[in-house]
């Protein structure tokens, strides 16, 4: 059994105080701790929207084999990175 990773947690006597705002701020960073230490697989939800020149990652993104799907222009593009580059695997177009 592998031993499950250490996380530096922001403490809550971290906070500057009861104000809503530093909380929040003091969630936020939480969240961003918890979220580089231990990423989702997936996550249930209705709709997943990204920007006109974004990517959906399917492994890391710096690393051959990995496959990304998105949008160029106003086509959608399936890839997979070979020798360093993205190349075109399938899609669809207007």
């Amino acid at each position: 059994m592998r031993a499950k990773k250490s996380l530096s947690l922001p403490m809550p006597e971290a906070l500057k105080s009861n104000k809503l705002e530093d909380i929040k701020e003091h969630l936020r960073q939480l969240t961003e701790v918890l979220d580089k230490g231990y990423r989702l697989l997936y996550q249930d939800v209705a709709t997943i929207q990204v920007d006109a020149d974004g990517w959906i990652y399917f492994g890391e993104k710096d690393t051959d084999g990995t496959w990304r799907i998105g949008r160029v222009d106003n086509n959608w593009e399936m890839q997979r990175r070979e020798d360093g580059t993205y190349v075109g695997k399938a899609g669809a177009t207007e």
